[in-house]
C-alpha cells in the first residue's frame, strides 16, 4: 500500500476543494466542484446546502478513487467564516444558508453602532460587529423568520455543516465560534448575556457544542462512507474556519510574520499571545494552545480580478496574459487607481478613479493588482495596530495572488517587507488536513504537524527605489477611498 494520506475539504466562496495530501503537506491528488451562490439584488447572498453537498459529496468520490490503495487517516473541514446554515435535526436545511457577504444584517448593526450597545457587545466577544457576522445574522434571522428557527434544530458555520453531514455529529470549534462573534473570549463559552440582549435568548440551545479543532469532532458514518467513497468510521477534525486554517497552512506558527490572504476577502492575521488593546478588529480568534489569531480585512481582494477577467473582459483575456500585461507595465508609468470594492464592503462601491487618456488594458490591470495590494497593507497596518505588537518583518502571502509572482512582487513592494509564496496550492485545505493530522494521532500537536507540513515555494524582496512612489500612490488611495466612501453616504 502506498503511503497514507489526509483529506482536506475547503469550501470558499465560489467551489468546494478537496485535497489529499501526505504526512509531509504535499499534495497528492485534488478535486473541486463549483457551487453557485446566489447574489440577490437587496444584499442578501445565500447557498443552497443540497447543492453545495451534491459538488462535495462528487468532488469526494472523484478524490477517493485518485486514492485508491492508500490509507486514509482522517479528514479535516474549514470554509469561509460567518454567515450561517440552519438545518433540523437530520440535517436538512431549513431555509438558504447565508455567505458572510450577505448584507441583511447592516440594519441591526447601524442600530447598535448608534448607542454604546456595539461596543459593549465587542467588549465581550472581542470583535466588531458587521454585517455579515454570524452574530449578526443569527440575531437577525430570529427577529425577522421566527416560524423558520421553530423548526431549526442546529446554527452551524459552513465547514461545520459538511462535517454533520458526514458524521452526523453537531459541533463547531473555537475558531468560528469565537470568530463569528459568538463567544465570550474571557469566559471561554458562548456570549449568552449578548445573545440574550439580542433576542437569541430562546434559541441558545441550537448553538452546537464547541470542541477544540484538533480533537476527533466525529467520524464517516455508514451513509456518508456509501456516499462519498471516503472509509466509514474515519475520524473527522474539530479543523477551524477559512482564516486560522490558511495562517496554519501558511506554517505562520511561532513565528514574526504576517499571513495574508489574497481570495475573495483581503485577509491580514498575526498571533498574539493575549487580548488585543481596547479597540476590537473584524477577526479576533480563539486560535491554538490558548493564542489568539488577529486579523483584519474585507472582501476586496484577488476576486476584484476574477470578476474583470469575466465579467468585464468576457474571458477575452486569462490570468496569464493578465500576468504578463501587467509585468510590462512599469511602476513609474502615469496611470489610474483602482477601489477593490467590487463585492463590497457597503457603503463602498468598486472603480477605476482618475483614468487619464495614456491608460490602457495594461495600467487598469496594474491598478487592480496594486488597489488589492494597497487594501492588504491598510488592513495589515490596522490588525497589527490592534494586536499592540511591532510590525512583523516578514509577510506570508497566500490565496490566489500568491500564484502569481508579478502580483506577489507588488506586494513586497507596496508593503516594503519581504514576501514569502506559500509552498502549499490550497493553503487553507492544508490547515485542515494539518488539525486532521494530530486528530488521527500521526503528530503530537499543531505546532509541531505545521513544522513538518508547511514550507515557503518563492521569496520575494522589496525593490526599495519604489518605496516613496507606492507611499504616495496609497496616501492617494486611502484619500480617493475615504472620499467616495463619504460621497456613497451623503
Amino acid at each position: 500500500m502506498s503511503a497514507p494520506v489526509l483529506i482536506a475539504i475547503d469550501a470558499g466562496g465560489t467551489a468546494v476543494k478537496v485535497v489529499a495530501f501526505d504526512l509531509s503537506g504535499t499534495e497528492i491528488a485534488a478535486e473541486a466542484a463549483d457551487v453557485p451562490t446566489q447574489h440577490h439584488p437587496d444584499g442578501r447572498v445565500e447557498r443552497d446546502l443540497d447543492i453545495f453537498w451534491a459538488g462535495t459529496v462528487s468532488a469526494l468520490r472523484r478524490l477517493a478513487a485518485d486514492c485508491a490503495g492508500r490509507e486514509i487517516l482522517g479528514v479535516g473541514c474549514t470554509g469561509f467564516g460567518n454567515g450561517i446554515f440552519l438545518v433540523d435535526a437530520q440535517g436538512e436545511a431549513t431555509r438558504p444558508g447565508i455567505v458572510s457577504v450577505d448584507h441583511r444584517a447592516q440594519p441591526l448593526v447601524d442600530t447598535l453602532c448608534a448607542s454604546q450597545a456595539a461596543r459593549e457587545i465587542a467588549a465581550v466577544t472581542g470583535n466588531r460587529i458587521w454585517g455579515g457576522q454570524t452574530l449578526m445574522q443569527i440575531a437577525r434571522l430570529a427577529q425577522t423568520e421566527p416560524e423558520i428557527m421553530a423548526c431549526t434544530r442546529w446554527a452551524l458555520a459552513c465547514k461545520d455543516v459538511i462535517r454533520f453531514r458526514l458524521t452526523g455529529a453537531a459541533l463547531t470549534d473555537p475558531s468560528d465560534a469565537s470568530g463569528g462573534g459568538l463567544m465570550d473570549l474571557a469566559g471561554g463559552d458562548y456570549a449568552r448575556d449578548v445573545l440574550e440582549r439580542l433576542g437569541f435568548g430562546a434559541h441558545l440551545h441550537r448553538l452546537p457544542p464547541i470542541v477544540p479543532s484538533d480533537a476527533v469532532a466525529g467520524r464517516i458514518s455508514r451513509a456518508a462512507a456509501e456516499a462519498t467513497g471516503l472509509p466509514e468510521g474515519t475520524p473527522v477534525a474539530g479543523s477551524m474556519m477559512d482564516v486560522a486554517a490558511c495562517a496554519l497552512g501558511a506554517g505562520a506558527v511561532d513565528a514574526p510574520v504576517l499571513t495574508m490572504i489574497a481570495g475573495t476577502w483581503s485577509i491580514n492575521s498575526l498571533e498574539c499571545a493575549g487580548p488585543p488593546g481596547d479597540e476590537a478588529p473584524i477577526l479576533n480568534l480563539l486560535y491554538r494552545g490558548g493564542k489568539r489569531l488577529v486579523a483584519e480585512g474585507s472582501p476586496s481582494s484577488a476576486a476584484n480580478l476574477g470578476w474583470f477577467l469575466d465579467r468585464a473582459l468576457g474571458r477575452r483575456v486569462g490570468v496569464d496574459e493578465a500576468n504578463a500585461l501587467v509585468a510590462a507595465c512599469p511602476a513609474s508609468q502615469d496611470r489610474c487607481q483602482f477601489l477593490p470594492y467590487v463585492f463590497g464592503p457597503e457603503p463602498r462601491r468598486g472603480g477605476f478613479v482618475d483614468l487619464g487618456a495614456s491608460d490602457d488594458l495594461g495600467t487598469m490591470l496594474r491598478a487592480i493588482y496594486e488597489g488589492v495590494a494597497f487594501q492588504a497593507r491598510r488592513h495589515a497596518e490596522d490588525a497589527v495596530a490592534l494586536a499592540g505588537q511591532p510590525f512583523p518583518g516578514t509577510l506570508r502571502l497566500a490565496g490566489g495572488a500568491a500564484k502569481s509572482p508579478v502580483w506577489t512582487q507588488i506586494f513586497a513592494d507596496i508593503c516594503q517587507r519581504p514576501v514569502e509564496a506559500v509552498r502549499a496550492t490550497e493553503v487553507g485545505a492544508l490547515g485542515a488536513a494539518i488539525c486532521a493530522s494530530v486528530a488521527a494521532g500521526a503528530y503530537g500537536d499543531l505546532g509541531e504537524a505545521a513544522a513538518r507540513m508547511t514550507g515557503v515555494a518563492r521569496r520575494h524582496e522589496p525593490d526599495r527605489e519604489l518605496a516613496a512612489l507606492y507611499d504616495r500612490r496609497f496616501c492617494t488611495f486611502r484619500r480617493l477611498d475615504a472620499g467616495l466612501a463619504a460621497l456613497m453616504t451623503a
